[in-house]
C-alpha cells in the first residue's frame, strides 16, 4: 500500500514536470509563430548549440540578408545567434561557422566591446572598433541595440570602414602633398620677388647711366655730332627710356599678383588721390571727369589706386584727336547671376569714355600681357596696364570686362563682391 502511494506520488510529480515542459514548449512555439525568435540555443553536454528558425519572418530575413552592412543578433554574453551573409563575407567564414561562436572572438579588443555592451543600459551604443580574425584587420563602426523585452537578444549592426579609411588616407596624403606644393610655391614666390628686385636694380642702374650720358651729350655736345650720329644718339636715348619704362611696368605686374593686407577701402578717397596724381595729364588734355559717390569695399588700397590710375590714364591717352576726353564713373549693385557668379551681390563700377574705342574682335585680347593694338609711334605704353588691372581684380575675387565700339568710346566694368 505504501509502495503504491509512492508510485502515485512519483507519477504526479512526473506529470507536473511534463506539464511544465509542455507549457515551455507551447510558449516557444507561440514565439516562433509570432516571429519573435530567430534561433534556439540548447545546452548539450555543457556546450551551446544554436538552431536557426527557418520559418521566422521571411521578409525580415530577406531584408537583413540584402542589407549593405553586417547584421547580427547576439545573446547577453555575446553568443552569436544569427549573422547575415554580409558580415560572414567581411570575416571570411560561412554563416554556419560564425553562429554559435562569441562576437568577442572577432574583436581585437574584447574589453572595448564589453564596455560598449555595458553602455546599452543608457540606450543604443555606438563605437569604432577593430575587427580581427586570422590576421585580417577590419576597421568597423559597431552599433548595439537592446531588443529586450520583445526579443531576448542584442541587435548588432557592423559598418565596414575599410573603404572610408582608404579614402581618408588618400585625402591626408593629398593634403600633405598640397601643403608641400604650397610651401614650394611660397618659396618660389619669395625667390621671384628677390629676383625681381635684383633684376630691376641691376637693369635700371646701367639704364640710368645710359640716359644720363646720352642726355648730357645731346644737351652739351649736339653741335659736335653729324646729323646721322645725332639721330643715332636720340634712338639710343629713346630706346633706353622705353626699356626703363618696361622694367617699371614688369615690376608692377609681378607685384600686382601679391596680396597686400586687406581692409576697408573707401573708393571715393582712392579716386580723389588718383585724380590728384593725374592732375597734370588731366589739365594738359583738358579732360572732364564726372564721378558719382563710390562704395567702400574690402581690399588693398594700394592696388585700388593702381587699378583706377591705369584705367583713367588709358581713357585720357586713347582720346580722339581734337576731342576733349570725357570720362564718367558710375556704380550700381547687381546680382551675381549677371556675370555667372550666382549666390552673391556685386558692386558694378563702370568707367566710360568718349575715346577712339576698340574693335569688338579685340576685346578678348586686351587684358593679355604685352598685347598692343596700336603702333608705338601712335600711342606709348608696353601693353601691361590692362593685364595688371585683371591681376588686381583676380586678387579681389572680382572680374573686369570691357564694352567698346570703334570711334564711340569704351566702358570698363569692374565687379567687386559685396562681403
Amino acid at each position: 500500500m505504501k509502495e503504491e502511494g509512492k508510485n502515485i506520488e512519483s507519477l504526479l510529480s512526473e506529470i507536473a514536470d511534463l506539464k511544465s515542459q509542455l507549457f515551455e514548449a507551447n510558449s516557444i512555439m507561440d514565439a516562433i509563430r509570432e516571429g519573435a525568435v530567430d534561433a534556439l540555443v540548447l545546452n548539450v553536454d555543457g556546450k551551446a548549440q544554436v538552431y536557426s528558425m527557418e520559418s521566422a519572418d521571411y521578409t525580415y530575413r530577406i531584408l537583413i540578408e540584402k542589407f549593405g552592412e553586417g547584421a547580427l543578433s547576439i545573446s547577453e554574453d555575446g553568443l552569436i545567434l544569427y549573422c547575415n551573409e554580409y558580415f560572414a563575407n567581411m570575416i571570411g567564414l560561412p554563416p554556419t561557422s560564425i553562429i554559435g561562436t562569441y562576437f568577442q572572438k572577432y574583436v581585437e579588443s574584447p574589453e572595448a566591446f564589453i564596455h560598449l555592451k555595458q553602455s546599452l543600459r543608457k540606450g543604443p551604443s555606438k563605437k569604432e572598433l577593430l575587427l580581427s580574425f586570422k590576421e585580417k584587420k577590419i576597421p568597423a563602426y559597431i552599433s548595439l541595440t537592446d531588443l529586450h523585452p520583445t526579443v531576448d537578444a542584442i541587435g548588432v549592426v557592423v559598418t565596414d570602414l575599410t573603404e572610408k579609411r582608404a579614402h581618408e588616407e588618400v585625402l591626408v596624403s593629398n593634403q600633405k602633398e598640397l601643403e608641400s606644393k604650397v610651401s614650394e610655391l611660397n618659396q618660389t614666390n619669395k625667390n621671384l620677388e628677390q629676383f625681381i628686385h635684383v633684376i630691376s636694380h641691376d637693369l635700371k642702374e646701367p639704364l640710368r647711366k645710359i640716359l644720363t650720358y646720352t642726355s648730357h651729350l645731346n644737351a652739351t655736345k649736339a653741335h659736335l655730332f653729324a646729323e646721322g650720329e645725332l639721330k643715332s644718339l636720340n634712338v639710343i636715348n629713346s630706346s633706353a627710356l622705353r626699356l626703363n619704362s618696361l622694367v617699371d611696368d614688369l615690376v608692377k605686374y609681378a607685384f600686382s599678383a601679391a596680396k597686400d593686407e586687406e581692409g576697408e577701402v573707401d573708393l571715393d578717397i582712392v579716386l580723389e588721390e588718383v585724380l590728384d596724381d593725374l592732375e597734370l595729364s588731366i589739365k594738359e588734355n583738358t579732360a572732364f571727369i564726372d564721378s558719382m559717390p563710390m562704395p567702400k569695399i574690402q581690399g588693398s588700397k594700394i592696388q585700388m589706386r593702381q587699378l583706377f590710375s591705369n584705367l583713367i590714364s588709358n581713357a585720357i591717352k586713347y582720346s580722339k584727336p581734337e576731342v576733349k576726353p570725357e570720362i564718367k564713373i558710375t556704380h550700381e549693385i547687381i546680382d551675381g547671376s549677371e556675370i555667372q557668379a550666382t549666390g552673391r551681390k556685386y558692386y558694378k563700377i563702370a568707367i566710360s569714355d568718349n575715346g577712339i574705342g576698340i574693335d569688338s574682335m579685340h576685346l578678348n585680347k586686351i587684358f593679355t600681357i604685352f598685347q598692343r593694338l596700336h603702333m608705338r609711334d601712335e600711342y606709348s605704353g608696353n601693353g601691361i596696364g590692362l593685364a595688371i588691372c585683371r591681376k588686381i581684380m583676380d586678387n579681389h575675387q572680382g572680374k573686369i570686362d570691357a564694352e567698346s565700339k570703334i570711334a564711340q568710346g569704351s566702358i570698363f566694368n569692374l565687379y567687386f563682391p559685396i562681403k
